[in-house]
């Protein structure tokens, strides 16, 4: 199609005029209420999951280092010599921490953009961490290390003005 063709074309819409709604279409149009406007949909999580969530924060470490600690409690670093005398002491070969460190480490940080069912935009903050544990007894030359990944998503208010 040339752009003459086109401007005549453009130009006979411009011409036309719309057809008339049918009257029962418009009476029905006009009865029909009006749709409500829906409460917005609560974005953020909720206070006993916030609660919780700081909880585990911490509680997941602790647990890690306190597992840690008893599996090398409880495995011997060497293996045991048999006891020639039956009424000698044993040694002990207890562990002691000299250092436990529970740190983490942002690796990535995005935030990334959705559309809830209503149309309603949403935003959400991504940030991937790395949880590190670690034990070390420098008497026995045990230095023990857990890392953890974890994914933690927010979803952020998003307005538009």
């Amino acid at each position: 199609m040339t752009d003459q063709e086109q401007n005549r074309f453009e130009a006979e819409l411009r011409r036309t005029r719309p057809a008339k709604l049918p009257e029962d279409f418009w009476s029905r149009l006009l009865v029909a209420a009006r749709p409500t406007k829906t409460s917005p949909v609560a974005l953020g999580p909720a206070p006993v999951a916030l609660g919780l969530q700081r909880v585990l924060r911490f509680l997941i470490p602790a647990t890690a280092a306190a597992a840690l600690i008893l599996l090398a409690w409880r495995l011997p670093l060497q293996p045991k010599k048999p006891n020639l005398s039956p009424n000698a002491p044993s040694p002990s070969t207890s562990l002691r921490a000299d250092e436990v460190q529970i740190d983490q480490d942002l690796v990535s940080s995005f935030d990334a953009l959705a559309k809830l069912p209503d149309g309603e935009p949403v935003r959400f903050q991504c940030r991937q961490w790395i949880d590190r544990v670690t034990f070390s007894d420098k008497e026995h030359g045990l230095v023990l290390q857990e890392s953890t990944p974890r994914v933690e998503v927010v979803a952020v208010g998003f307005e538009t003005y």
